[in-house]
């Protein structure tokens, strides 16, 4: 049984659509558009269906047939749950590729009735969290006791689709988030800044709500966690008067401007970009009395490596047996999950 890729047009659908038919899967692919939907299904010779997210009765009757779900229509804020809930009717396994923190804890939340209904809920099946998740798994391995955990990463050669600049502009005004003492509470997005070595080079990062201050706690029970990306020492120092601006980039007015011009103008990386494009990753953990590990890993460009690994985690869920729940990815299937996608590799694996 073929399994549905639901927001199949967008920069990121598209390049999973197209990788699954280079490894011969035929998924069925779907979305709210069929002048978008229908020219990929004709491209590739797939199964489409149309539909939105508005009426739950619909969403359930669409999904009836389908092992699993791939959610690429973000922002998943407005996605996750209509197809969440569907899928526990259907008994249907549910993945998607969010980076967003109130997202996984969202789904996390399915967790009983996901167990009851035999299925897996897994977001955060694409760049963000599947490195980072892996590396704090490897980390945590090594340290069971570590009770801080860093990670950061930063690109090199890629580019923002328009998804990912919308989800952005979502999120734009409001505050960052780090976990303490097992909670997460909130902080200034760039609360802190600090230069990593990343070992081809050093960068400066500061922190950002990145999904790991959920997914990471999961995978590990490490209760303290701060994540940060690598950014021009102006960028850090300019979100330092972000609370200014706030009020303001909150606004509607605003924010809908802002969206005209991503509209217009942000495609998404170029196929050069996306071949030639890396990411580097680093993370580091540190226990109660001080005593730290680190390590650092490179894998393909961020939108490259989620189609990769959105697929070989897709393919993965559809072959297990006995397993429900909501899960991270390498709390599930361990840290070595990242090296199984060409391209991917620890560089300093602690001892």
């Amino acid at each position: 049984m073929s399994f549905l890729i639901y927001g199949a047009s967008g920069f990121t659908g598209t390049l999973i659509v197209d990788l699954a038919v280079k490894q011969g899967k035929k998924p069925v692919i779907a979305g709210r558009n069929e002048s978008k939907i229908k020219p990929l299904a004709e491209k590739h010779g797939l199964e489409y269906l149309i539909f939105d997210l508005n009426n739950q009765e619909n969403i359930v009757k669409q999904l009836k047939k389908f092992p699993l779900v791939l959610n690429c229509a973000g922002p998943f804020t407005r996605t996750a749950q209509p197809l969440v809930e569907a899928c526990l009717n259907t008994q249907t396994h549910y993945l998607d590729i969010t980076g967003e923190i109130e997202v996984f804890e969202l789904v996390k939340s399915y967790h009983q009735k996901a167990l009851a209904s035999k299925i897996v809920l897994m977001p955060g099946v694409g760049f963000d969290v599947v490195p980072t998740d892996c590396m704090a798994k490897l980390l945590h391995t090594k340290l069971p006791d570590a009770t801080h955990l860093e990670l950061a990463f930063t690109n090199v050669g890629g580019s923002v689709s328009h998804g990912t600049m919308t989800t952005m502009l979502e999120s734009l005004g409001n505050t960052g988030a780090a976990r303490e003492n097992g909670a997460i509470v909130p902080k200034p997005v760039g609360d802190k800044g600090k230069t990593i070595d990343f070992g081809k080079f050093k960068h400066f990062a500061m922190t950002i709500p990145w999904g790991d201050v959920s997914t990471a706690h999961h995978t590990t029970g490490i209760p303290n966690i701060e994540t940060y990306v690598g950014v021009p020492k102006l960028a850090y120092w300019s979100m330092k008067l972000q609370f200014l601006f706030n009020p303001i980039l909150r606004s509607r007015f605003i924010k809908k401007q802002l969206q005209n011009y991503v509209d217009k103008k942000i495609t998404g990386p170029t196929e050069h970009q996306s071949q030639k494009g890396q990411s580097f990753i680093w993370g580091k953990a540190t226990n109660a009395e001080g005593k730290t590990v680190e390590a650092r890993l490179v894998t393909p460009e961020g939108y490259k490596l989620t189609a990769e690994a959105s697929l070989l985690i897709s393919q993965k869920i559809l072959d297990l047996k006995n397993v429900a729940g909501y899960q991270t990815p390498a709390g599930l299937f361990g840290y070595e999950l990242i090296t199984e996608i060409k391209g991917a590799a620890f560089e300093k694996e602690p001892s």
